[in-house]
């Protein structure tokens, strides 16, 4: 079978995301959507099960999350303490309905992206694709 080369040969190589959103619904469908897509996604609900599969996994190319979280939690949060913790700027997506001057005022980085609620599914795996091309 002769060997491939190229862009085609990169595409074969499933990016890990770690999915994080505390409603099961959402968190369900979203990661049907992206292994549906050939991603390898592990989803959790919370900061610390993040933090926790942060430091178990052999690298996340994508971290993806949901503003506003259970307990006071943000995704503003998971994405620096998982940051933090694995000592890289995972590239990431902060998922979120709010449209306050806090959300509008985050600090941007060349590896993050504010997407907006309701997001299509076809719009969020644009959004992937072009971040893991970044």
């Amino acid at each position: 079978m002769p060997e491939t080369q190229g862009a085609s040969s990169v595409q074969t190589i499933k990016s890990r995301v770690l999915l994080v959103e505390d409603d099961m619904a959402v968190r369900d469908a979203t990661r049907l959507l992206l292994k549906v897509e050939g991603y390898q996604v592990v989803a959790v609900a919370t900061l610390e099960e993040a933090l926790q599969r942060a430091r178990e996994a052999e690298g996340i190319d994508l971290l993806v999350t949901d503003y506003h979280l259970a307990d006071g939690e943000t995704g503003v949060q998971v994405i620096a303490e998982v940051r933090d913790t694995l000592k890289i700027q995972v590239k990431s997506v902060l998922i979120t309905g709010d449209t306050s001057s806090a959300i509008k005022d985050l600090p941007r980085d060349p590896y993050f992206r504010v997407a907006s609620k309701p997001i299509k599914a076809e719009e969020l795996l644009t959004l992937l694709r072009g971040l893991l091309a970044a």
